[in-house]
């Protein structure tokens, strides 16, 4: 999910114009890369107007990838983009989901159970849990998956097509406890926030209906193959890799096509827009994200982004630059700030950060993701109040002491 000019997680100001990643879905299909088509659901959330349904094409019929929300309008406009392109929903032999939101992983469980088709995610992938008694995912869990994506970014020299072997017995234990707090946390009926106060929790009834009816029309997207870094996967013909991508989400997952230049950006890379990094008690999803910005950046040939919102874009490398630059610039807002209004909670940060009808958990979120990344850098310190959190960032003289 990402959201709309001067909200949290995008590089622009307030004056500059409408963003093309807000433009409404249309029934458009076409051909973005050899054997992909570009298909466009509607979506209904705040800065976004579509979604982009990737078809890979074989002789098998077609993948697709982030088939949309859940719910009756959007599964309407799949079967519908689906007929214009020469297809039904039982042609559909996989489902890619790059990443836990619901406008990418809407439609994968009916697609799943009516077509039988496989559905690949990341192994870290999870929704959120309608159900209680789950775990949550451990600190040092959360953490060791965050340092092993940068690893792998800082290590990767080129296209592994090393089979990874199948998931057995205790590893499917293990990811039981991928159900992480960062993503609980997402969920739209509250709950606590990591740096102090609340979500707002929903009413007790309104939850337990909202809950139900989600169990009538959502059919849970739970992967047939989880898929690991440098992890080949087989689509329109050819090989792509899989590219581990945290930082949006801890789970997120890029697709590349070495062989035409291909990267299937999910919301890793957007076109006009800088997606969300939304913060956690748990690791430093900033310093993920700008280690795989980095790692899509340098993908040896990569010629073309496919977005998840937005249309194709074929500057991956200068994207890449300007959201990182976005980040480097806000990191700098933040400093200022801090300097001005001295030890500040989050929620007070927040509002030096961002114009007050954005004010809310979506720019604490953001703000204390960078918050934390400044304070594992040795660049901020941080203490409790009352239950809430107090940051301080370093002024630049104070920095070079570190």
């Amino acid at each position: 999910m990402t959201d709309i000019a001067s909200r949290p997680g995008d590089s622009s100001r307030a004056s500059r114009p409408h963003k093309q990643e807000q433009d409404p879905a249309t029934d458009e299909i076409t051909e973005v890369a050899p054997g992909v088509i570009r298909m466009q659901l509607p979506i209904w959330m705040p800065g976004l107007g579509h979604v982009n349904m990737y078809g890979l094409l074989d002789d098998r019929g077609l993948a697709v990838v982030d088939p949309g929300l859940p719910g009756p309008q959007s599964w309407k406009a799949l079967k519908g983009r689906l007929k214009s392109a020469g297809f039904g929903v039982k042609d559909v032999h996989t489902v890619i989901v790059t990443h836990s939101h619901p406008d990418h992983f809407g439609g994968a469980g009916r697609i799943k159970r009516e077509a039988g088709a496989q559905l690949i995610a990341h192994k870290a992938f999870t929704t959120w849990s309608l159900d209680r008694g789950r775990h949550t995912l451990s600190e040092v869990e959360a953490e060791r998956l965050e340092q092993q994506a940068i690893d792998e970014a800082a290590s990767y020299t080129g296209p592994s097509l090393e089979e990874l072997p199948a998931l057995e017995g205790d590893d499917h234990a293990a990811l039981e406890e991928i159900t992480t707090e960062h993503q609980r946390q997402s969920i739209p009926w509250g709950g606590t926030t990591p740096w102090g106060g609340s979500k707002h929790p929903m009413p007790p009834l309104r939850r337990r209906l909202t809950i139900r009816a989600m169990r009538l029309l959502f059919s849970p997207p739970d992967p047939t193959r989880r898929v690991k870094h440098g992890a080949p996967v087989r689509l329109a013909g050819r090989e792509w890799l899989s590219i581990h991508t945290p930082g949006h989400t801890l789970d997120h997952l890029c697709l590349y096509d070495p062989e035409h230049g291909v990267l299937l950006s999910g919301d890793h890379v957007l076109p006009s827009i800088t997606p969300h990094i939304s913060g956690s008690n748990q690791g430093d999803s900033l310093r993920s994200y700008l280690a795989t910005l980095d790692l899509v950046g340098a993908l040896d040939g990569v010629r073309l982004g496919l977005p998840a919102h937005g249309h194709p874009f074929d500057d991956v490398p200068g994207r890449v630059d300007a959201i990182k630059e976005h980040h480097y610039e806000r990191m700098e807002k933040l400093r200022d700030a801090s300097l001005a209004v001295g030890p500040a909670s989050v929620v007070n940060l927040s509002h030096e950060l961002f114009p007050k009808k954005h004010w809310g958990v979506m720019a604490e979120s953001e703000t204390f993701a960078h918050l934390e990344h400044l304070r594992r850098a040795g660049e901020a310190e941080r203490w409790e109040e009352r239950g809430v959190m107090i940051y301080r960032v370093a002024a630049a003289s104070d920095r070079s002491d570190a």
